[in-house]
């Protein structure tokens, strides 16, 4: 599906068989539908309409619900992540760690919270006892909470003018050794 829509990516996200595609208005939209049926109907591929949804302002997508600048968690994900149990042995804190990695970028400093499991893993043998610690259930159950929190991610403002100046470190400190440092503006 990737090479059927190259030149696509500013507009549409393929993934297997999913294709989101997104706009920042409606005629633009229809434009970018528009392109995607004609590639897929160029490439001989055809898609079941039961399975397709046009013109929404927020879908389900690879697990996250996804528009209006915003990207959540599904609530199904959610709800597995609120009723995963306590892990007992190292397969199920991996299993743990991999539904919640998923969603790392919706909890700040998730690897930080997540070090205590992640340190119960180390050893040579994948099927050795582990000893859950009270650091370990704490950094469990603070994932299950951050994660279970409603996390929402918003899209950046788009900014019109962005550029780069390269100032003299010495110009602004001048007791500092010679060296440059970026220093990025936005207008």
């Amino acid at each position: 599906m990737a090479q059927v829509l190259e030149n696509c990516e500013s507009f549409a996200v393929p993934y297997l068989d999913d294709i989101a595609i997104y706009s920042n208005n409606w005629e633009d939209h229809l434009k970018h539908v528009d392109e995607v049926l004609k590639r897929i109907g160029d490439a001989d591929l055809t898609i079941k309409p039961s399975k397709c949804k046009f013109a929404q302002n927020r879908t389900k997508y690879l697990g996250h619900v996804v528009g209006s600048g915003v990207r959540t968690p599904a609530e199904s994900k959610i709800k597995a992540v609120l009723d995963f149990p306590t892990p007992t042995s190292k397969t199920q804190i991996r299993a743990s760690l991999g539904l919640a990695g998923y969603y790392a970028h919706y909890v700040k400093n998730f690897s930080v919270i997540a070090a205590p499991l992640t340190n119960v893993l180390k050893g040579k043998f994948k099927r050795e006892s582990i000893i859950w610690t009270k650091e370990c259930n704490h950094a469990f159950e603070e994932l299950k909470r951050r994660l279970t929190q409603k996390p929402v991610l918003y899209a950046p403002v788009t900014i019109k003018k962005n550029f780069l100046s390269r100032v003299a470190w010495e110009s602004c400190c001048p007791n500092a050794t010679r060296k440059m440092r970026s220093i990025p503006f936005c207008i």
